[in-house]
């Protein structure tokens, strides 16, 4: 259900069902000028290029999960399992919150004990370590989400790799995207998502948000995902 976003940082993503749309975090695309950076959307090892962003630059100067959501303008729609955007918080039934995860190399998470850590794979010694990640995620109670005054959250914990990804409920037939992953707690127990009201301000308003997709490859590290 989700794709990988490499922007200013490694990320997750969604596609958006009958658009030629992904949804993903805004800090995954903005550089440390607060400007758009060039940005790669990956699924099944093919890549696919925006034509142009909508996001809330605001973001960069008063980092919130209020305004932690970006809208990539993708030249065709991409193949596969997409979503439909939702509106509310779900409250019955179980949700599903998922983005891209790094991977030990005995095939198991590789975490910390908090946001800070940045454990190594078993037997990696010095120089650059390659670390792959793979989708996962955590399935709750809609019921367990807490809803506070600038974002949701929701008991998972997802760590660098997952920004950008989603929360997600099945609705007759539908999968609908509740939720975008922006913070996550210091000790890993929660993630914070960005509520879908944000994009619906930016596609409701494109001309205040649309921006030109920077088209010089950037270099990235291991993504972080942000503060709480």
């Amino acid at each position: 259900m989700i794709v990988r976003v490499r922007g200013s940082s490694v990320c997750s993503g969604t596609p958006i069902s009958g658009a030629r749309l992904v949804i993903t975090a805004a800090h995954c695309i903005l550089d440390e000028d607060g400007d758009v950076t060039a940005v790669t959307v990956a699924r099944d090892g093919v890549e696919y290029v925006p034509r142009a962003a909508l996001v809330n630059r605001r973001y960069h100067d008063a980092p919130s999960a209020q305004l932690d959501a970006a809208v990539l303008v993708m030249e065709r729609a991409i193949p596969g399992l997409v979503a439909t955007l939702g509106d509310t918080a779900p409250t019955q039934g179980l949700v599903t919150i998922a983005g891209f995860q790094p991977i030990d190399t005995d095939g198991t998470l590789l975490r910390g004990t908090s946001y800070r850590d940045r454990p190594t794979p078993k037997g990696a010694t010095g120089g650059v370590v390659e670390i792959e990640s793979l989708p996962a995620g955590c399935v709750e109670r809609a019921s367990s989400i807490e809803i506070t005054a600038d974002q949701l959250k929701v008991g998972c914990g997802l760590v660098p790799g997952g920004s950008g990804g989603g929360l997600f409920a099945a609705d007759r037939g539908r999968l609908v995207l509740h939720g975008i992953i922006s913070t996550v707690g210091r000790d890993l127990s929660f993630n914070g998502l960005t509520r879908p009201a944000a994009v619906r301000e930016l596609l409701n308003h494109p001309g205040d948000y649309t921006y030109a997709v920077a088209e010089e490859r950037v270099s990235f590290a291991q993504p972080q995902i942000t503060r709480e």
